[in-house]
C-alpha cells in the first residue's frame, strides 16, 4: 500500500512540473489581439512579465484574471505588465465577451495550443496534461524565472504567490500606501 501511494504522489507530482525548468531564457510569443494589432512578447523587453496562459471560458482561469486586474494596477508603477495569453480553440470567438465581462487592464491575446506549448517546452508524454491557469514570470532580462502549472501555486493562496514571486523578482515588497503618501 505505501508503495502505492509513493507511486500515485510521484505521479500527479510530475504531471504538474513545468516541461523545462527556470532559470531559461524566454522564447518569443506572437498572439493575436482583440480588436488590434497581433503583439509579441518581446514588445515588453525590459519590464518583469507575469505572463498567464488561459482559456477564456474556465473559471479558473476567469477567477485568475479577477485576480490579475488589481495586481496589474499595484506593479505597473514597478516596471511590470500582467500579459494574458488565451489558447482554447474558440478563443478568438470568445474574446469580445470575455473582455465585456473581465475588462482586464493589462495585454490579453489569443493563440493555439501548439505555441503555448512550444513555448512552454511542453510535451504532453513526458509531463503529462498541461493544467490551466499556467503562469510563467519573466525578468526584465528576458530569463524565465518561474513555471506555475501546479494546483498548489493556485487557489486560495494564489494573490499571495504571485505577489511573492513578483516581489522576489524586484528585490523588495513596495512601501505600504501610507508611506507613499509622506
Amino acid at each position: 500500500m505505501r508503495i502505492l501511494v509513493l507511486t500515485l504522489f510521484s505521479v500527479f507530482s510530475l504531471s504538474a512540473a513545468p516541461a523545462a525548468l527556470p532559470p531559461r531564457v524566454s522564447p518569443e510569443l506572437t498572439m493575436e489581439r482583440y480588436g488590434g494589432a497581433p503583439f509579441r512578447l518581446s514588445q515588453f523587453a525590459g519590464k518583469v512579465i507575469a505572463l498567464a496562459f488561459i482559456h477564456t471560458s474556465c473559471n479558473h482561469c476567469q477567477d485568475l484574471t479577477r485576480l490579475l486586474v488589481p495586481i496589474q494596477k499595484e506593479y505597473q508603477a514597478r516596471n511590470v505588465v500582467i500579459v494574458e495569453c488565451a489558447f482554447n480553440d474558440d478563443a478568438g470567438m470568445t474574446m469580445a465577451p470575455f473582455f465585456k465581462v473581465f475588462q482586464p487592464n493589462f495585454p490579453v491575446g489569443y493563440t493555439n495550443e501548439p505555441s503555448v506549448k512550444s513555448f512552454l517546452k511542453w510535451d504532453d508524454k513526458k509531463d503529462g496534461i498541461l493544467m490551466i491557469p499556467h503562469m510563467v514570470f519573466i525578468d526584465a532580462r528576458g530569463m524565465i524565472t518561474a513555471d506555475h502549472g501546479e494546483n498548489g501555486f493556485f487557489g486560495a493562496n494564489t494573490n499571495n504567490n504571485i505577489h511573492a514571486v513578483l516581489d522576489q523578482m524586484l528585490g523588495k515588497p513596495a512601501p505600504p500606501a501610507a508611506a507613499k503618501k509622506k
